[in-house]
């Protein structure tokens, strides 16, 4: 914990607005000693946490919040943007679920964050007040059954933080008001040594709770990040699930997915989600051009078995709603030209950058 809180007081006060998208560098000594292993600065885990000499902004270019998440702040920190619906008589139709994002601060800032508008700034928890009215909002929508903890990083908060919050989020689980809890945290990558024995304490408490991990390369599964993972899935019963981000010249070829995506089923690590990378103004240089990404998963998916094969390449489009799948493999004659959210809105994807 000394390190996690060391972070917090080396940058409280000192960043402000103005370094949107000059995301902080923070590298711990594991996160050193991974990079150097694996081409330093320039290799597959050196781009994605140190400055490159390139300028970070491009501003004009792009919106700095392509998801529209402030917009949809019902709450301190709490995104609501997937509503359900509920009849005039109380009866739940369809369920919602919402995004918590319960600090700004992460242990290591990954150089393409959706969020490099906000994290690593001052203000990095909520106060009790604010986690009270998150709360009393979650249950009195009673439609809402499922909540993503987010941020920044959940899992380096202070111990009686995270705990007070995920003891509340337990009660109305018990109560039957939500179903499900996913935590999102890249600490067992990027630092599996600050993950503690409370983490799994308190994560237990929760019922069949869901790990949301974000890997990118086959260099972050070491032997220790497994090693986190496994725990996470045997003392917590949790759900260990990956969510990667597509990156030009980090993993935009199909032998470095193909590899990931055996690893982690090897370790019984469920790939999720492929995303291109959200169009932010301090990200442009990692983005993969449409026609690759097609190409590269028309190669990959053949590749895979039905356990490998479990991440669905999507499209999370800036301004739309819903995550929008890609046909798999080369198996359909499509045209991708167009394509609609779950709303019916249409976008050129040739467009989306």
């Amino acid at each position: 914990m000394s390190y996690i809180l060391g972070i917090i007081d080396s940058y409280m006060g000192k960043i402000t607005t103005e370094d949107r998208g000059n995301l902080p560098e923070v590298i711990s000594v594991y996160l050193r000693d991974l990079i150097k292993k694996t081409g330093g600065v320039d290799g597959p885990i050196g781009k994605q946490f140190i400055k490159q000499n390139s300028p970070c902004l491009y501003k004009g270019v792009y919106k700095d919040d392509p998801l529209d998440e402030a917009e949809h702040e019902v709450a301190p920190g709490l995104v609501y943007k997937y509503h359900g619906t509920v009849a005039k008589n109380g009866t739940v139709l369809t369920h919602g679920r919402v995004l918590w994002m319960v600090t700004r601060f992460c242990s290591s800032y990954c150089r393409f964050c959706t969020r490099g508008r906000e994290v690593g700034v001052p203000k990095p928890f909520l106060s009790d007040s604010d986690i009270k009215k998150v709360i009393d909002y979650i249950a009195g929508q009673k439609e809402i059954n499922e909540v993503i903890l987010s941020g920044g990083d959940p899992l380096v908060v202070p111990r009686d933080y995270l705990t007070k919050i995920i003891n509340q989020l337990v009660v109305l689980q018990k109560k039957g008001q939500i179903q499900i809890i996913r935590i999102g945290t890249r600490l067992p990558i990027v630092n599996p040594k600050v993950v503690q024995q409370w983490h799994y304490d308190l994560i237990k408490t929760i019922d069949n709770p869901y790990i949301m991990v974000h890997i990118n390369h086959p260099f972050e599964l070491t032997k220790s990040a497994l090693t986190v993972l496994e725990q996470f899935r045997k003392q917590c019963y949790a759900t260990v699930m990956s969510q990667t981000v597509l990156l030009k010249g980090i993993n935009d070829d199909p032998q470095i997915f193909i590899d990931l995506f055996n690893m982690m089923a090897a370790n019984a690590i469920r790939p999720y989600y492929i995303y291109q990378c959200d169009p932010v103004p301090w990200a442009k240089q990692f983005i993969v051009p449409p026609k690759k990404v097609i190409e590269l998963w028309k190669q990959v998916r053949p590749q895979l078995s039905g356990v490998a094969a479990t991440a669905r390449l999507v499209i999370d489009v800036p301004h739309g709603y819903g995550k929008i799948p890609l046909p798999e493999g080369d198996a359909w004659n499509i045209d991708y030209k167009f394509f609609r959210d779950f709303k019916k809105k249409k976008f050129l994807f040739q467009q989306n950058p």
